[in-house]
């Protein structure tokens, strides 16, 4: 797929990746982060969409996932996508809060 190019039809992407068209719609309706745009009723796939696209293939054809199982996959990425900002958030604020104590420490002496 061409890097510079924003979107990318059904057909497209099918013949790129080697998958039918209805596949790629069963799919969307599958997994809610499949997200193409629809314009004048036709899908435009982003390099996001692409890339949620090849995980799918990859979970249920080369590994041998059900679509159930590649579900709970996708929703166990997003949990720990989700901790994974938390944590992070909270190392900033422990990092602030040390951060105002040394400078607090130091305006005392």
């Amino acid at each position: 797929m061409d890097k510079e190019k924003l979107f990318y039809t059904i057909g497209e992407v099918a013949e790129d990746l080697h998958l039918e068209q209805h596949v790629l719609r069963f799919w969307e309706s599958q997994f809610h982060q499949i997200e193409p745009i629809k314009r004048k009723g036709r899908r435009l796939y982003d390099h996001k969409c692409i890339e949620v696209i090849k995980k799918i293939k990859c979970m249920l054809y080369d590994k041998g996932y059900t679509i159930r199982g590649a579900q709970k996959e996708f929703n166990n990425d997003i949990k720990v996508s989700h901790d994974g900002k938390y944590l992070e958030n909270v190392l900033q604020e422990l990092k602030d809060l040390r951060d105002y104590l040394i400078n607090e420490v130091g305006a005392e002496e």
